[in-house]
Protein backbone atom coordinates (compact mmCIF):
# COMPACT_ATOMS: atom_id res chain seq x y z
CA UNK A 1 0.00 0.00 0.00
CA UNK A 2 2.89 2.37 0.75
CA UNK A 3 4.18 1.90 -2.80
CA UNK A 4 0.74 2.71 -4.21
CA UNK A 5 0.42 5.88 -2.12
CA UNK A 6 3.93 7.04 -3.09
CA UNK A 7 3.23 6.36 -6.78
CA UNK A 8 -0.07 8.25 -6.57
CA UNK A 9 1.63 11.25 -4.94
CA UNK A 10 4.21 11.40 -7.72
CA UNK A 11 1.69 10.80 -10.50
CA UNK A 12 -0.66 13.55 -9.32
CA UNK A 13 2.15 15.91 -8.37
CA UNK A 14 0.30 17.16 -5.32
CA UNK A 15 1.50 18.04 -1.87
CA UNK A 16 0.08 15.63 0.67
CA UNK A 17 -0.08 15.70 4.43
CA UNK A 18 0.01 12.18 5.81
CA UNK A 19 -0.38 11.66 9.55
CA UNK A 20 0.87 8.39 11.01
CA UNK A 21 2.35 6.90 14.15
CA UNK A 22 4.04 4.26 12.01
CA UNK A 23 7.64 5.35 11.56
CA UNK A 24 8.16 2.99 8.60
CA UNK A 25 5.33 4.75 6.75
CA UNK A 26 6.76 8.14 7.67
CA UNK A 27 10.27 7.21 6.57
CA UNK A 28 9.18 5.69 3.25
CA UNK A 29 6.43 8.11 2.19
CA UNK A 30 7.77 11.47 3.29
CA UNK A 31 9.99 13.89 1.45
CA UNK A 32 9.94 15.90 4.69
CA UNK A 33 8.66 14.76 8.04
CA UNK A 34 7.66 16.41 11.29
CA UNK A 35 8.22 14.48 14.51
CA UNK A 36 5.71 15.71 17.07
CA UNK A 37 6.17 15.34 20.83
CA UNK A 38 3.37 16.44 23.15
CA UNK A 39 2.00 18.82 20.53
CA UNK A 40 5.37 20.38 19.71
CA UNK A 41 7.38 19.83 16.54
CA UNK A 42 10.63 18.37 17.90
CA UNK A 43 12.21 18.13 14.46
CA UNK A 44 11.39 18.83 10.81
CA UNK A 45 13.46 17.51 7.93
CA UNK A 46 14.11 14.84 5.35
CA UNK A 47 13.52 11.40 6.89
CA UNK A 48 17.10 10.17 6.56
CA UNK A 49 18.43 13.48 7.94
CA UNK A 50 16.13 13.20 10.97
CA UNK A 51 17.28 9.59 11.49
CA UNK A 52 20.97 10.43 11.13
CA UNK A 53 20.95 13.61 13.21
CA UNK A 54 18.10 13.64 15.76
CA UNK A 55 17.64 16.98 17.53
CA UNK A 56 16.20 15.50 20.73
CA UNK A 57 16.26 12.32 22.77
CA UNK A 58 12.58 11.80 21.90
CA UNK A 59 13.32 11.87 18.16
CA UNK A 60 16.33 9.53 18.56
CA UNK A 61 14.18 7.08 20.50
CA UNK A 62 11.18 7.27 18.17
CA UNK A 63 12.76 7.18 14.71
CA UNK A 64 14.50 3.86 14.12
CA UNK A 65 13.68 0.24 14.80
CA UNK A 66 14.82 -1.08 17.14
CA UNK A 67 15.04 2.27 18.92
CA UNK A 68 18.19 4.05 20.02
CA UNK A 69 19.85 2.74 23.17
CA UNK A 70 20.25 5.29 25.96
CA UNK A 71 22.84 5.04 28.69
CA UNK A 72 23.50 7.13 31.74
CA UNK A 73 26.82 8.94 31.23
CA UNK A 74 28.35 7.34 34.34
CA UNK A 75 27.96 3.93 32.65
CA UNK A 76 30.74 4.97 30.28
CA UNK A 77 32.77 7.02 32.78
CA UNK A 78 31.50 10.50 31.85
CA UNK A 79 30.27 13.16 34.25
CA UNK A 80 29.09 16.71 33.62
CA UNK A 81 25.85 18.04 32.18
CA UNK A 82 25.00 15.14 29.91
CA UNK A 83 21.64 13.56 30.60
CA UNK A 84 22.14 10.51 28.41
CA UNK A 85 24.27 8.92 25.74
CA UNK A 86 22.41 7.55 22.71
CA UNK A 87 23.81 4.78 20.52
CA UNK A 88 21.84 3.14 17.72
CA UNK A 89 21.78 -0.69 17.85
CA UNK A 90 23.57 -0.99 14.50
CA UNK A 91 26.50 1.08 15.79
CA UNK A 92 27.35 -1.26 18.66
CA UNK A 93 29.85 -4.01 17.98
CA UNK A 94 31.11 -6.99 19.94
CA UNK A 95 34.82 -6.77 20.75
CA UNK A 96 37.26 -9.06 22.55
CA UNK A 97 39.52 -6.30 23.91
CA UNK A 98 39.47 -2.56 24.65
CA UNK A 99 35.73 -2.56 25.29
CA UNK A 100 33.99 0.58 26.55
CA UNK A 101 31.25 -1.43 28.18
CA UNK A 102 30.47 -5.00 29.17
CA UNK A 103 27.09 -6.60 28.79
CA UNK A 104 25.39 -9.86 29.65
CA UNK A 105 23.34 -11.46 26.88
CA UNK A 106 19.68 -11.75 27.93
CA UNK A 107 18.43 -13.27 24.67
CA UNK A 108 18.95 -13.07 20.91
CA UNK A 109 16.55 -12.73 18.01
CA UNK A 110 17.96 -14.29 14.82
CA UNK A 111 16.00 -12.65 11.98
CA UNK A 112 17.87 -14.03 8.98
CA UNK A 113 19.84 -11.13 7.52
CA UNK A 114 20.38 -9.69 10.99
CA UNK A 115 20.33 -10.68 14.63
CA UNK A 116 19.16 -8.53 17.53
CA UNK A 117 21.05 -9.23 20.75
CA UNK A 118 19.47 -7.94 23.96
CA UNK A 119 21.90 -7.18 26.77
CA UNK A 120 21.91 -6.06 30.38
CA UNK A 121 24.66 -3.58 31.22
CA UNK A 122 25.71 -1.72 34.38
CA UNK A 123 23.12 -3.33 36.61
CA UNK A 124 19.72 -2.10 35.48
CA UNK A 125 20.24 -0.78 31.95
CA UNK A 126 19.38 -2.75 28.81
CA UNK A 127 20.78 -2.39 25.31
CA UNK A 128 19.96 -3.88 21.94
CA UNK A 129 22.75 -4.65 19.49
CA UNK A 130 22.01 -5.27 15.79
CA UNK A 131 24.54 -7.36 13.92
CA UNK A 132 24.73 -9.16 10.59
CA UNK A 133 22.97 -12.53 10.66
CA UNK A 134 26.14 -14.19 9.39
CA UNK A 135 28.07 -13.34 12.58
CA UNK A 136 28.31 -15.73 15.52
CA UNK A 137 25.54 -15.26 18.08
CA UNK A 138 26.82 -15.16 21.67
CA UNK A 139 24.99 -17.59 23.96
CA UNK A 140 22.54 -16.47 26.65
CA UNK A 141 24.24 -15.26 29.86
CA UNK A 142 27.55 -14.73 28.04
CA UNK A 143 29.51 -11.64 29.09
CA UNK A 144 30.62 -9.68 26.03
CA UNK A 145 32.60 -6.52 25.41
CA UNK A 146 31.00 -3.66 23.47
CA UNK A 147 32.43 -0.74 21.57
CA UNK A 148 31.28 1.92 19.09
CA UNK A 149 32.77 4.72 17.07
CA UNK A 150 32.83 8.18 18.69
CA UNK A 151 31.17 9.72 15.64
CA UNK A 152 28.14 7.44 16.17
CA UNK A 153 27.37 8.50 19.72
CA UNK A 154 24.73 11.12 20.51
CA UNK A 155 24.80 13.15 23.72
CA UNK A 156 21.63 14.68 25.16
CA UNK A 157 21.33 17.17 28.01
CA UNK A 158 19.10 16.72 31.05
CA UNK A 159 16.22 18.26 29.06
CA UNK A 160 16.59 15.79 26.19
CA UNK A 161 18.16 18.26 23.71
CA UNK A 162 21.08 17.17 21.54
CA UNK A 163 24.45 18.42 22.73
CA UNK A 164 27.83 18.80 21.10
CA UNK A 165 30.18 15.90 21.84
CA UNK A 166 30.99 15.44 25.51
Amino acid sequence: MRLEIKALQRELGVTSLYVTHDQVEAMTLADRMIVMNAGVADQIGAPLDVYADPATEFVAGFVGSPPTNFLRPDAVGVGGDAGSLGIRPEHLRVVTSDERLRGKVIYSEPLGAETLIHLKVTGDQNLTLRQAGSLEIPPENAEIGLDWSDDCQMWFDQYGRRMAET
